[in-house]
């Protein structure tokens, strides 16, 4: 069962008193800092660090979350863009010698450069325009996080641990790279300033499915052209988008145990692997 954090009798949040003076949050960034100390509190908690654990911070605002995670790991990097809140973050956690920031985009990142050849996992509260390229980029890169407790756009959320009859692209590209869970619904006023849309805490512990794994290449060539007609039944979508007849569809289907005539929402993991195993098999995409 999700949580929810309970409702607020009040939607207004006044300016923090730790948020730097004369800080504004940027929209084109999608700033919003996290500072409900209740759901502060619930991150570490399903973060379930270790003492001597690499953490990766994206976002780390001004500082609230990074105290609270200096002390149980082993080793962090802070990653925040905007340089009023880095200039803050390295005055906050100048006493751990184990904590470094970084004036970084995330994107930007390599993720070979981050804990080289040490295993390493994330947290952080993802800006709403960035969350769901990083958490895809992190989990399909060479050097993934074991795990991700990670604040997202409830939506986008709700679509990584959909379940069949719900799926998406989205939903098959992360459970190909990890096992995800929603955690805890997170209502908008435990943010500054207030966003228009409620969050959501996701945890995401990582495989070691290779991201060129041609089995997975293989299944998730068919879904993009699935789910690009997710209202049409599957022998229709992958016929227009493989350009080739219904019947070799159905073939396709048959040989992988897969009913050609539900939507793709309806399949689950497992069926696409079975797809994607017997396209490798075939002619129908050079």
């Amino acid at each position: 069962m999700v949580r929810k954090v309970r409702n607020r009798k009040s939607r207004r949040r006044d300016r923090p008193s730790d948020a730097p003076k004369g800080f504004r949050p940027s929209k084109l960034r999608g700033q919003n800092l996290l500072i409900d100390d209740e759901v502060l509190a619930t991150i570490v908690h399903h973060a379930d660090i270790r003492p001597s654990e690499n953490i990766l911070e994206i976002g780390a605002g001004t500082g609230r979350l990074t105290e609270l995670i200096a002390p149980l790991c082993g080793a962090l990097l802070a990653v925040e863009i905007d340089a009023d809140l880095v200039f803050q973050l390295r005055r906050l956690v100048k006493r751990h010698r184990h904590v470094k920031v970084m004036r970084r985009d995330i994107r930007s990142i390599d993720t070979a450069t981050i804990f080289p050849d040490e295993s390493y996992s994330v947290l952080g509260n993802l800006p709403y325009s960035i969350g769901t390229p990083t958490t895809v980029n992190l989990l399909q890169s060479n050097h993934r996080p074991v795990r991700l407790t990670v604040m997202l756009q409830l939506e986008v959320a709700q679509r990584m641990c959909a379940k069949p009859g719900s799926m998406s692209l989205l939903s098959l590209l992360i459970q190909s790279f990890g096992s995800s869970r929603l955690l805890l619904k997170v209502p908008s006023d435990a943010f500054w300033p207030i966003p228009k849309i409620d969050s959501a805490l996701v945890r995401i512990i990582s495989n070691e499915v290779p991201a060129d794994d041609p089995i997975v290449c293989s299944y998730l060539l068919l879904a993009r052209h699935a789910f690009a007609s997710r209202r049409k039944k599957l022998h229709n979508s992958l016929a227009a988008g493989l350009h080739i007849s219904v019947g070799e569809v159905r073939s396709l289907c048959s040989e992988s145990n897969v009913d050609p005539n539900v939507r793709p929402q309806e399949l689950d993991l497992a069926s696409w692997r079975r797809l994607g195993k017997t396209l490798l098999g075939t002619n129908f995409v050079s």
